[in-house]
C-alpha cells in the first residue's frame, strides 16, 4: 500500500507548506494551471484551505480523500513536490524515527490510489485550451464537468463534502501522532 508513515508523513509537510504559501509567498499559485492567474484573494484562500482539509484527512488517521477538484489538484501538487523533494531530506529529526518500509516514497503508487482520475491536469496542456467549460464538445464526450475555478469548490457527488461551514487555519500544525495511524490501515482513498 502507497501510505505508509513515511509517505503520509512527508505528503503531510507538503500540504502544511501548500497551505500556508497563501500567506505570503504565493509561489504556489504559479504552479496552478494558467486558468486561475486571475483568481482573487477568496479564491485563493480557499485554494489553501482545500490543502488543509487533505492534511487535516492525514492528521484524523485517514487518507488523503479529494472531495472537490481544488483538494483534487492540492493533492498531485503536494505528491509532486514530495516525489521532487526525496527520501534524502526527510531522513532526519522525527521523520526519520518513522518505520521504514520498502514503498517509502512511492508517490507513483500514491497517486494511482489516491485519484478517481486525472481528468484536471488536461489543464495544463494548451492541447485542451477550454476544457474546462463543460459545453466544450471535448469535455461533453469525456464527461469531465466544469474545470472553471469558480467550480473548483463545488462538491464531488461520490464522495462526503467538507462542511462548508468550516473555517481557515492561521497557523503552521506540527505533525500529530495520529497520522501514523493511516499508514498501517488496510484499505485504499476510494476508486
Amino acid at each position: 500500500m502507497a501510505a505508509h508513515p513515511s509517505n503520509a508523513n512527508v505528503l503531510h509537510m507538503e500540504l502544511c507548506v501548500l497551505a500556508d504559501e497563501h500567506e505570503g509567498d504565493w509561489g504556489v499559485f504559479t504552479y496552478l494551471p494558467k486558468l486561475t492567474f486571475t483568481a482573487d484573494l477568496q479564491w485563493r484562500r480557499r485554494f489553501a484551505r482545500a490543502a488543509d482539509d487533505l492534511a487535516g484527512d492525514l492528521e484524523r488517521g485517514r487518507w488523503p480523500e479529494p472531495t472537490c477538484t481544488a483538494e483534487e489538484l492540492a493533492l498531485h501538487l503536494a505528491l509532486r513536490d514530495a516525489d521532487e523533494r526525496g527520501d534524502e531530506e526527510h531522513a532526519t529529526g522525527r521523520h526519520g524515527r518513522l518505520p521504514v518500509h520498502r514503498y517509502d516514497y512511492d508517490f507513483d503508487t500514491c497517486s494511482e490510489v489516491f485519484f478517481q482520475d486525472y481528468d484536471v491536469l488536461m489543464l495544463y496542456s494548451a492541447r485542451f485550451d477550454g476544457i474546462e467549460d463543460p459545453d466544450d464538445e471535448t469535455n461533453r464526450y469525456m464527461g469531465i464537468g466544469d474545470l472553471r475555478p469558480a467550480a473548483w469548490f463545488d462538491p464531488f457527488l461520490n464522495v462526503p463534502a467538507a462542511d462548508p461551514h468550516r473555517g481557515f487555519r492561521r497557523s503552521l500544525r506540527r505533525l500529530p501522532i495520529r497520522l501514523v495511524a493511516v499508514c498501517t490501515r488496510q484499505g485504499g482513498a476510494g476508486a
